[in-house]
Formats: C-alpha cells, sequence, structure tokens
C-alpha cells in the first residue's frame, strides 16, 4: 500500500488539526494535563476526536468530550473505499500495515502543532497526550500503545503512567 495514498488526508490534518487542538486546549484551560485521543473504527471510517483532563485512559471509549471533524472523517473514508484489495473487518498483516502508515501521518502532524498552539492556552507539549485506538475491533490495545509512545514525549508517558 502506497503512502501516497494518504497525502489528501496527510494535507487535511496538517490544516485543519492545529485549530482543532487549539480549540480543545482553549476548553481545557486552567487544568494540569489533558489527554486527547483519535478513535477510530475497526474498519477505519474516520476518527473521532476525544479529550479527557485525567491521567487515566483506560476509559477514553467513554469520555464525554468530543467531535468529529470533517477532516478526520471524509478524507479517511475515500482512502478505505479506494483500497478495495483490503477486508478491513478481518485482522491481518495487511490492516496492521494501513493502521501503521495511518498512524505515522498522525505522528507527523501532531508534531508539526505549533507550540504557540500549547503556549496560549497554559501548556506544554508534554502536558498533552496523543494517543489513537479503535473504539472496538482488532487492534485496540495494540494501536494505543503503538500511538502513545509514537506521539509522545518519555516525560509524558511516565506522567500518564505509561511507561516507568
Amino acid at each position: 500500500m502506497d503512502i501516497e495514498l494518504f497525502e489528501e488526508f496527510s494535507e487535511k490534518c496538517s490544516k485543519e488539526l492545529p485549530n482543532e487542538i487549539d480549540k480543545i486546549l482553549q476548553n481545557v484551560k486552567g487544568e494540569k494535563a489533558c489527554a486527547i485521543s483519535f478513535i477510530t473504527t475497526d474498519d477505519f471510517y474516520g476518527f473521532y476526536l476525544a479529550w479527557n483532563c485525567s491521567t487515566d485512559i483506560d476509559e477514553y471509549y467513554a469520555w464525554e468530550n468530543g467531535s468529529s471533524p470533517d477532516f478526520l472523517y471524509q478524507p479517511l473514508v475515500d482512502i478505505v473505499e479506494a483500497v478495495e484489495e483490503l477486508d478491513f473487518f478481518e485482522s491481518s498483516d495487511e490492516k496492521w500495515n494501513f493502521a501503521e502508515k495511518l498512524l505515522f501521518i498522525l505522528e507527523k502532524n501532531i508534531k508539526e502543532i505549533p507550540e504557540k498552539i500549547f503556549k496560549k492556552n497554559g501548556f506544554k507539549r508534554e502536558d498533552i497526550l496523543f494517543f489513537a485506538t479503535m473504539g472496538d475491533g482488532d487492534y485496540i490495545k495494540e494501536m494505543l500503545e503503538v500511538s502513545a509512545k509514537m506521539f509522545n514525549s518519555k516525560k509524558t508517558l511516565e506522567a500518564y503512567g505509561l511507561i516507568k
């Protein structure tokens, strides 16, 4: 599977993700920490953004704060629909490879969020834990663990108890 397939998704993330993170951080001003998750379905039909101001991420699926920005939904749906040779309803090496490419795109775009967005909302980048996973499906734990390590500093992972 070619990384160019994800180009439009990456471009839209690059343009829109900083604004979306800014909105979330404006809502949680005054908090000491915030976890922000990108939650997808088992068949990768878009992402739902959810957040919580706790260091406990075990019940991310029950977080009440959330949104479904179009830039995280439709471009990903278009990719899934274009990949006819992959059965997104069955676990496979190819499906995990798709997940890894998607995580790589998110990592790039999360790391490109300007520092000024964190600062103007009273945070350091290390105060925010980013991760991606599935609401249900084959790779819930794997995506969470891999993405948390990809998206965050060691200091952030330690603060959230993800590494000791």
